[in-house]
């Protein structure tokens, strides 16, 4: 009875390898079962084995589409250039009109600058090349000195901005130039998405073991659906709007990784016209 079971083990392992080495990468990997009657342990390699093969075929999904989505943020750019400057020089041109080429072209090349910064930093991070520089760190300083920034950049559309804290000190092991960039691009988006006389409000709070920041606005807000894809690279929920927004669609790809390296987690809540808030937890004074 024992061997009767061994050789239908033996013929269950054979099929399953034979159906792997018939999967196409190209083609959405259906889930590999085995024939009836075989024992727990191989069903338990076929479900490994299904899962692995749809690992792999989610990956290559994203890496295609990362692909198109790089090609055709590049793309664009490249576009205009060649066609405003093939104008140039088709045309006579006085020099009021050459400058305003110039000044388009250059506003193309930063675009592509910053969006080839943001790849090569992102592809870094995957590989785990970016090592972050921590030390001892005063994150209300940190806060207070973004508060005053995040101000100052809403003076034109009379935004309100205010902090929150009740907190004379609070210290972290962190890195000061990530947590910038984190929270600088939180703020920068939040008043860029509130309307005018609109208000942005940062909060610091703090528990035994973590601390929570929270940037609330009362800006133009997004739909549930978009919640769980606002932070994959390239993701837009309006892309013809925001194509020209300045940004390079990687800006919260950045952010979240920057808080997962400190071990923390980022989270979002919205309501479509009546605003967002992002909320960041860090783990304080811990080892990184």
């Amino acid at each position: 009875m024992s061997n009767k079971f061994e050789n239908h083990d033996l013929s269950a392992i054979k099929q399953l390898t034979e159906s792997i080495e018939n999967i196409d990468a190209e083609i959405e990997p259906a889930e590999l079962t085995v024939p009836a009657g075989t024992s727990s342990a191989v069903k338990n390699l076929a479900a490994s084995c299904s899962d692995l093969i749809e690992r792999r075929a989610n990956n290559l999904r994203r890496a295609k589409q990362f692909t198109a989505d790089v090609t055709h943020e590049l793309r664009t750019p490249l576009t205009i250039l060649r066609g405003e400057t093939e104008l140039a020089l088709r045309n006579d041109r006085d020099i009021n009109q050459l400058h305003q080429v110039l000044e388009s072209n250059l506003e193309e090349i930063n675009r592509m600058t910053f969006l080839i910064e943001d790849l090569l930093l992102l592809s870094k991070s995957d590989l785990g090349e970016i090592p972050l520089k921590t030390e001892p760190m005063r994150l209300d300083s940190l806060i207070e000195e973004l508060h005053h920034q995040a101000q100052l950049l809403a003076t034109d559309k009379n935004i309100e901005v205010t902090l929150l804290s009740k907190h004379e000190s609070i210290s972290l092991q962190a890195d000061n130039l990530r947590l910038r960039q984190v929270f600088l691009n939180l703020l920068t988006n939040a008043i860029k998405y509130t309307p005018e006389d609109g208000s942005v409000s940062i909060e610091l709070t703090e528990e035994a073991s973590f601390v929570t920041i929270t940037i609330s606005d009362s800006g133009i807000g997004m739909e549930e659906k978009h919640l769980n894809s606002i932070f994959d690279r390239f993701y837009r929920i309006n892309k013809t709007n925001n194509r020209y927004d300045g940004g390079t669609g990687l800006g919260l790809s950045i952010v979240k990784w920057i808080v997962n390296a400190h071990q923390g987690e980022i989270n979002v809540t919205s309501t479509l016209g009546q605003g967002s808030t992002f909320t960041v937890t860090l783990p304080k004074l811990k080892k990184i």
